[in-house]
């Protein structure tokens, strides 16, 4: 019971550190094109296009209902991860798989990038934006959670080295 609070209690951390560290990333980029907010707006009008909503949203419901579903998202992407730290203490050779896991999921993003980037909605974010965004939900992410974990670097190296290290 204690394992599952401190796993819910660091995905949700990690993914509220990770959703404002994105949300930062998108404002300075929309600051400097002198459109603020520009990019939770544009999300939010898109969810709310592709969930049926009726009607076009105003900027404020657009960019307060995409900051829910970010931060969400976030909590998710959190959980996961979180998860996985925990079951590395156990097995750190846990991290091997779930890293191919973020790589093909990282690959698959990008190509679900490009085709939105044809889109009237989507078309405004440039795939470096979101690759970026991505390096940097991921570094927030990883270094909270090794932060939290010290002990599993090493662990994990060591796993690597398997037999050979006892040889």
């Amino acid at each position: 019971m204690l394992e599952q609070h401190r796993t819910l209690r660091e995905g949700v951390v990690a993914g509220a550190l990770a959703a404002t560290a994105v949300a930062i990333w998108f404002l300075l980029l929309d600051s400097v094109a002198g459109r603020p907010l520009a990019t939770p707006s544009m999300l939010g009008a898109s969810l709310s296009s592709l969930f049926g909503m009726p009607g076009t949203p105003t900027p404020a419901a657009a960019i307060v209902g995409y900051t829910f579903f970010h931060y969400a998202a976030f909590a998710v992407a959190g959980l996961i991860g979180a998860t996985v730290m925990n079951n590395a203490e156990e097995e750190p050779s846990v991290l091997i798989g779930f890293f191919i896991l973020f790589i093909a999921f990282e690959i698959g993003w990008y190509g679900l990038s490009a085709i939105l980037a044809r889109s009237e909605f989507f078309g405004q974010l440039a795939w470096y934006q979101v690759f970026v965004a991505n390096l940097i939900a991921a570094g927030t992410i990883g270094t909270y959670l090794f932060r939290r974990h010290p002990g599993l670097a090493s662990r994990f190296a060591h796993s690597l080295a398997g037999d050979e290290a006892e040889a």
